[in-house]
């Protein structure tokens, strides 16, 4: 019988032929080392019975290696002179097999269940897993011991930390990149040092991870320069729940695997959890440093517990998950946002992708400790506090996607720490463009011109000599650039989005952006990169992404003679180029 025809029936087959093998081999005379190196495979062999049958998703791996073993154990090693060499080869093939077993599920699975549905997936799973005796052999095989080494000999606690961190998601989860570091900002876990702001020491740390693989980028094969979200391979995530236990990190459920509220921190995973006390007996509210929104969608008509916090430094309540499908509803923002003026510890406050906060109340200036604060995609956000001066400690403020505001706060050029401002509306007068000069730690800005907004103020953004990255969107048939006369020359990345624009204009020209490394170009008129500048090429430009372009049709690749990787993608009336990797 092949084994390919009938996998589930390998380790019977495979038995079958190692006794034939036994008898044969041992039929003249008795060797005891033979029949020692026979009882070994089977042994190592019926190990394995339980296994194969439960296991599908490396089903083709384990079936070529079980192939191989088959091929080794032919009715030929009967009459093998060199049974005895042969042996320790269908031995040392043995332990390959035993090794491929070892890393099941390690490898990225691209078709993931939604983040939505990983913990129910991860529960059942788990259940089944501890009634047949698996999780146990799991945590004591060698794979995850040799996870557990990998993991012990990272050098740096505070990637250490970090990583542990990440124990918390259900299985196979897609993550956003920036929510799991500005945590680590929140609490701690990585800060500012002589060279790098405490984000670029979070992006290092992330990186390490990768390098180290514990974590697997969730890339966009189009645009692989770019990670912004990722998973945790699922045996990582097992070893790590063993670490955090055994060190005192987090506790875990047994099943499903679902960290425990602690001293320290608490976590929201359904719709009670918002309710009343979100802490254990004999613990209290007012020693949390961290609370983290997991799974909950709907967050109710009660949240008792947030006027009870008083050390808390992160309170992530909105959403972490990749998927901007991923909805969060709050019944009623008053119970969610009035009691946060208290919290005059925290450090970073997430409402990301909530709907139904219409307005940020006044007493959010009283967060004396604010570095973070992110508003992403709340789509029915449409007012901000009037001034916003109070909030000297804001690092990072991002309002972006928040279509519905029409005009920024006063006060943001006296937050001299800002760093990050995503979501800059170009309204009224009560805080311009040329305000921000004042802000010399702003290295990355986002901008949204309407057919509203005072478009005047462009023409101050070459003020801001200290901006690396710019994102420029434009909305509205009519929105001009006539206004925009030179771009910061610092600038390492420009992104712009449905550019008004056929031809070029002088302030993207070559010589204007001398050291610019990144160049997006996203939407709208634009026909040609060509131009009449003296200097011809982008010589510094590595990345290079023109998308859903209309009017482009021409390739001018050979302006980019330092391209790494590029993406062009284009209407389809135009012809489309795909990437190329360096």
């Amino acid at each position: 019988m092949s084994i390919r025809k009938k996998p589930e029936e390998a380790v019977s087959v495979l038995l079958g032929r190692l006794k034939k093998a036994k008898e044969a081999a041992t039929e003249d005379a008795v060797d005891s080392c033979l029949v020692f190196k026979f009882n070994e495979i089977e042994k190592e062999l019926n190990g394995m019975k339980e296994f194969y049958p439960k296991i599908k998703s490396w089903e083709k791996g384990v079936t070529d290696q079980f192939c191989t073993l088959e091929q080794g154990l032919d009715d030929d090693i009967f009459k093998d002179p060199e049974i005895s060499h042969k042996l320790d080869l269908i031995k040392n093939d043995i332990e390959k097999l035993k090794s491929l077993i070892s890393m099941v599920d390690i490898s990225f699975q691209p078709n993931y269940e939604p983040a939505t549905r990983g913990y129910d997936h991860d529960q059942t799973v788990s259940e089944e897993w501890v009634n047949l005796g698996i999780e146990n052999k799991i945590f004591e095989s060698k794979g995850m011991s040799r996870l557990l080494a990998s993991f012990h000999c990272v050098e740096s606690p505070q990637v250490k930390m970090c990583l542990l961190c990440l124990s918390i998601f259900p299985e196979k989860s897609v993550i956003k990149k920036k929510p799991i570091i500005y945590w680590w900002m929140g609490e701690g876990l990585v800060a500012k040092n002589n060279n790098q702001t405490a984000e670029e020491v979070g992006e290092q740390v992330f990186q390490q991870l990768i390098n180290q693989g514990f974590i697997k980028p969730n890339i966009d094969p189009k645009a692989k320069w770019s990670v912004s979200s990722f998973v945790v391979y699922p045996w990582v995530r097992r070893m790590l729940i063993i670490v955090a236990e055994e060190n005192g990190f987090l506790q875990f459920t047994t099943p499903p695997r679902r960290p425990l509220n602690c001293k320290r921190r608490a976590f929201l995973w359904q719709e009670n959890d918002t309710y009343n006390s979100i802490v254990g007996d004999g613990e209290r509210e007012q020693d949390l440093l961290t609370v983290f929104n997991v799974k909950v969608q709907y967050l109710g008509t009660r949240i008792d517990w947030l006027a009870k916090l008083k050390k808390a430094e992160v309170l992530q309540m909105g959403r972490w998950q990749n998927s901007a499908t991923h909805h969060i509803e709050v019944e009623d923002q008053a119970l969610l946002l009035n009691d946060l003026g208290s919290q005059k510890k925290l450090k970073y406050l997430s409402l990301r992708g909530i709907s139904r906060i219409e307005a940020l109340p006044p007493s959010i200036v009283k967060l004396v400790s604010l570095q973070i604060l992110d508003l992403r995609a709340c789509h029915n956000l449409e007012k901000l506090p009037k001034d916003m001066s109070a909030l000297k400690n804001l690092t990072h403020l991002d309002i972006s996607e928040c279509y519905l505001l029409e005009s920024m706060p006063k006060g943001l050029q006296h937050l001299l720490d800002l760093q990050v401002l995503k979501g800059f509306v170009l309204g009224d007068i009560s805080c311009t463009i040329g305000d921000l000069a004042r802000i010399k730690n702003l290295r990355k800005l986002s901008i949204r011109v309407s057919n509203q907004g005072d478009t005047g103020q462009l023409m101050s953004l070459v003020g801001l000599s200290d901006l690396r990255i710019l994102t420029i969107s434009w909305t509205g048939e009519s929105s001009s650039t006539s206004s925009l006369a030179a771009l910061p020359q610092s600038l390492r990345k420009l992104d712009l989005r449905c550019v008004p624009f056929e031809a070029v204009p002088e302030w993207l020209w070559p010589s204007r952006l001398p050291d610019l490394e990144k160049l997006y170009i996203r939407g709208g008129k634009l026909s040609s990169l060509d131009h009449t500048d003296t200097d011809r090429e982008w010589k510094a430009v590595k990345f290079l992404r023109l998308e859903y372009l209309t009017e482009f049709e021409i390739d001018q690749r050979s302006l980019f003679p330092q391209l790494v990787d590029f993406k062009i993608n284009l209407i389809p009336r135009t012809t489309t180029i795909l990437n190329r990797g360096g």
